[in-house]
């Protein structure tokens, strides 16, 4: 074998092997519930979070708004939702951002701000959530 020949497949291979490392690291994340972030076995780990928007305090840079746990596919509502205030620190507020919104946010839960503090947000497109909102988000009020 030529030594060009062992140093492309070399190459390829590393290429390879660094790519799906990337993967795997990025796609890692975890969607946790609101309940299991505000618990201390999630303090500061990076995790994937859906919620649906109750309102919004601030559209400016630090983005706040108070969302509650929406449960998984297939699961009823609780009675007694949980609300989470969230901090949206990245630079582009999705334009769906508004109240009754489902969202998927990526972050970290800060307990000394008592918020989750989200680097991605990403909205729904209504017509997947529309007609499944929660009946109690109008109800729900943020914890004090």
């Amino acid at each position: 074998m030529s030594a060009k020949l062992i140093i492309v497949i070399a190459l390829f291979v590393a290429a390879v092997g660094g790519a799906v490392t990337l993967a795997l690291l990025e796609g890692g994340i975890e969607y946790r519930t609101i309940p299991e972030i505000t618990s201390s076995n999630y303090e500061g780990q990076r995790v994937k979070v859906r919620g649906q928007v109750l309102n919004v305090q601030s559209e400016f840079k630090p983005t706040r708004f108070t969302a509650m746990d929406i449960p998984a596919e297939g699961q009823t509502a609780p009675a007694d939702p949980r609300v989470i205030q969230v901090i949206y620190e990245g630079d582009d507020v999705p334009q769906g951002l508004k109240k009754g919104a489902h969202v998927t946010m990526e972050g970290r839960f800060d307990s000394k701000r008592g918020a989750f503090v989200a680097t991605l947000l990403q909205t729904q497109c209504p017509s997947r959530y529309q007609g499944k909102e929660l009946t109690t988000a109008d109800e729900v009020q943020p914890a004090p």
